[in-house]
């Protein structure tokens, strides 16, 4: 028995299959730690919800409300769903394309021609029914469907990580918006209380200037202090008001609903214990653009694949059912169906320029898509060693304005008590008070700049959306881009 020359065809294109793609890994070498453990931070693994290491009930609902309606996580999710619907699209290809059709008409058909011809005779017409079933199934021997199926998968995988991202940041701008009003109501506090003072210290020396005790000097420039003390309230409140606003927005409100129980806040939230860094490793499976980044990688490495496989031959198995009669009951004839099934080769050959120029520009996109995983894990990893940087400079800098500004009010306790006793001039009382209220507002500002380095750093760990399981474990080697 004679081998059939498709199947003799079908054997050979199955030589031609494009082996499966893997993308090429990290060319950086991330340090060992992030930073050695102090009293600032520490070496455990970092939290995910790691706002709620400030024991706010306040804060935890705040970022629980953004996380469920703020709308650029909407627009992130509406994206994800978009890119699954293009991955079941793709996925499609594997299963056999059906068409059904039917029709009625008048006319006539081949055979009716073709009898008419040997007859000659005329061409019988009349009305006409059709009806037709016709299927295809891509064998897909080159291994283009697999490859676009690897690169829509990759490409939703990284639409998931986008979100993520954005997770992550909703949960740190929310948690910053917070932080800044309650921050900026404790400074507002702090500079009415310096107004209070300096209002009273005016009063004191326009009440000595009357019994001829001071200068006009010393109460214009005791009116001076009052009058700057007043000028930074405004300001102040201003910014609360406008963190307010963020935070509404944030929280998917519209910016004059102002959440009730954040308006109320005038105190900074506090850590009980240093921050958790985790680990490099960690770091890295947890920043959610560094998975995105990896995934497109990945995307673009099985789109090489599709490209190659356009240089082989497209072989499916076609199959096709036909009927015409002049009436519907007819239609089940022998005579009137037509049917037929087989492979279909389809190849653009010998000119493969287009498809070898479209293989170079995938191989180009690929090298692009490499040069940005490396320089997203560069940028997490300044990120973090910044974030570091300027957290501790800010605890430094507080520990030394706090030290500061006890020694400007115990300062401030003994003029006072100097002046009482008249060994000190109006004017070194005023000097006192001036630097006891800049001392106090610059540990204030000190203090909201701490709150700050947190959020800051936080952000940069990545914390922020719960990974499920299988993201937990991956590695960012090679091997995780072997098909």
């Amino acid at each position: 028995m004679k081998t059939p020359h498709a199947v003799v065809l079908l054997l050979a294109v199955s030589g031609c299959a494009v082996s499966p793609v893997s993308s090429p890994p990290s060319t950086i070498s991330p340090p060992d730690v992030l930073a050695p453990a102090s009293a600032a931070v520490a070496t455990a693994p970092a939290l995910d919800q790691w706002w709620r290491l400030y024991n706010d009930a306040t804060l935890d609902t705040l970022v629980a409300e953004a996380l469920a309606n703020n709308r650029e996580l909407r627009v992130a999710a509406a994206n994800l769903a978009q890119a699954n619907a293009a991955l079941g699209q793709r996925r499609s290809a594997r299963l056999p394309q059906t068409a059904l059709t039917a029709g009625a008409g008048y006319g006539s058909t081949v055979n009716d021609q073709l009898a008419a011809a040997l007859d000659q005779t005329e061409i019988r017409t009349g009305q006409r029914y059709d009806a037709g079933f016709d299927t295809s199934w891509e064998l897909d021997l080159s291994g283009r469907i697999g490859h676009a199926i690897q690169a829509a998968e990759a490409d939703a995988e990284a639409n998931q990580a986008a979100r993520d991202g954005v997770r992550v940041a909703v949960a740190a701008e929310t948690t910053r918006a917070y932080v800044d009003s309650c921050a900026y109501a404790a400074r507002a506090a702090v500079a009415r209380q310096s107004l209070a003072l300096l209002s009273r210290s005016h009063q004191l020396q326009t009440r000595l200037h009357e019994a001829g005790s001071a200068t006009p000097l010393d109460v214009a420039r005791a009116a001076a202090l009052a009058q700057q003390a007043s000028a930074a309230i405004a300001p102040l409140d201003a910014g609360r008001q406008n963190a307010l606003y963020e935070l509404a927005v944030l929280t998917g409100r519209p910016p004059d609903t102002l959440p009730t129980a954040a308006s109320a806040c005038d105190n900074l939230p506090q850590l009980d214990a240093a921050i958790p860094l985790g680990d490099v490793t960690a770091l890295l499976q947890r920043r959610p653009d560094i998975r995105e980044a990896e995934r497109r990688l990945r995307a673009s490495s099985a789109r090489i694949g599709v490209a190659s496989a356009e240089l082989y031959p497209e072989v499916s198995i076609m199959g096709s059912v036909a009927s015409s009669a002049p009436g519907i009951g007819n239609m089940n004839q022998k005579n009137a169906i037509a049917w037929s099934i087989g492979p279909v080769l389809s190849w653009r050959f010998p000119n493969s320029s287009a498809a070898r120029a479209r293989i170079t520009a995938a191989q180009a996109g690929e090298a692009a898509a490499l040069a940005r995983f490396d320089a997203t894990i560069l940028a997490a990893l300044k990120e973090v060693k910044q974030a570091l940087a300027s957290y501790q400079a800010t605890l430094q800098q507080r520990q030394d304005l706090q030290a500061a500004a006890r020694q400007s009010s115990e300062a401030l306790r003994l003029a006072q008590l100097s002046r009482d006793a008249g060994a000190v001039s109006a004017l070194e009382l005023v000097d006192a008070e001036r630097s006891a209220v800049e001392a106090a507002a610059r540990l204030a500002a000190a203090n909201a700049d701490v709150a700050s380095g947190q959020v800051l750093l936080f952000k940069a760990l990545g914390g922020g959306w719960q990974a499920p399981p299988a993201l937990q474990t991956a590695s960012f080697t090679s091997d995780q881009y072997d098909d």
